[in-house]
């Protein structure tokens, strides 16, 4: 958790300074599913949440009037799970990251693409390999992405790739799964107060956890050794849209 301090009424800079903090939170915790921040202004205090749907917050509460109820929120920061304050159980960042696809526990050799928002998909995509051993080997190193998904997208990802498995150079999904939480599947709802959820549930951006593993592993793009491999890739891009169009996949 995360707090801001100022002696001023006016709490937008405020709300600003905590979401590029929330941001900075997500940015260097790959594990990190929502999180929550305080922020104390003239004599008042206020609760926000941050998750891939975007951010709710509370009222603000007179440190005065209601002190148990902030003592309530430091005492669930200090002692409850680490899941409980957004940490995923599924994804172990210690000294050999290890992040877990259904049944099947992957080391995570290297990050491939980060993508920077609170607010969307919030991509990750990683090198992974089955042991520490394996990823000295090109053959046993696979690719894992990590995205909070539309709920509203009829089409998932795997099936495209499925569609797509007979064109040239377009990875093979070897896992497909859903991130569970407690049980059950990890929806941005859970976080979200039942009260918050009806009343705005016409415009909120309701988001689900998936894992993809995808197969073979190649090169990012941007560590093309000549630009003739730049033109190569650019020439299977186009070839992989016009199966698309062709075929009325997406």
């Amino acid at each position: 958790m995360t707090a801001e301090l100022t002696s001023r009424k006016k709490t937008l800079e405020l709300t600003s300074q905590i979401e590029f903090k929330a941001l900075a939170m997500f940015d260097a915790q790959p594990n990190r599913a929502f999180s929550y921040s305080l922020s104390f202004h003239a004599g008042q205090y206020r609760l926000y949440m941050y998750d891939r749907a975007g951010g709710i917050y509370s009222c603000s509460y007179d440190l005065h009037e209601s002190p148990l109820m902030l003592l309530h929120i430091l005492c669930a920061t200090a002692f409850a799970p680490a899941s409980w304050l957004g940490m995923d159980d599924t994804f172990d960042c210690q000294l050999h990251p290890v992040i877990t696809v259904d049944a099947t526990q992957y080391f995570i050799i290297a990050k491939c693409f980060s993508s920077s928002v609170i607010q969307g998909r919030a991509t990750n995509v990683w090198f992974v390999a089955k042991s520490i051993l394996a990823g000295s080997d090109p053959n046993n190193i696979f690719v894992v992405k990590d995205s909070w998904v539309n709920i509203e997208h009829q089409l998932l990802e795997e099936q495209i790739f499925e569609a797509l498995k007979d064109v040239e150079c377009v990875p093979k999904v070897k896992e497909a799964w859903t991130v569970q939480r407690d049980g059950q599947d990890d929806l941005t709802s859970l976080c979200c107060p039942a009260a918050f959820m009806s009343h705005f549930n016409q415009s909120c951006d309701h988001r689900t956890h998936r894992r993809l593993v995808l197969t073979p592993a190649g090169r990012p793009i941007t560590h093309t050794a000549s630009p003739l491999e730049v033109v190569t890739c650019l020439l299977d891009l186009i070839i992989g849209k016009e199966f698309v169009f062709r075929y009325n996949v997406v």
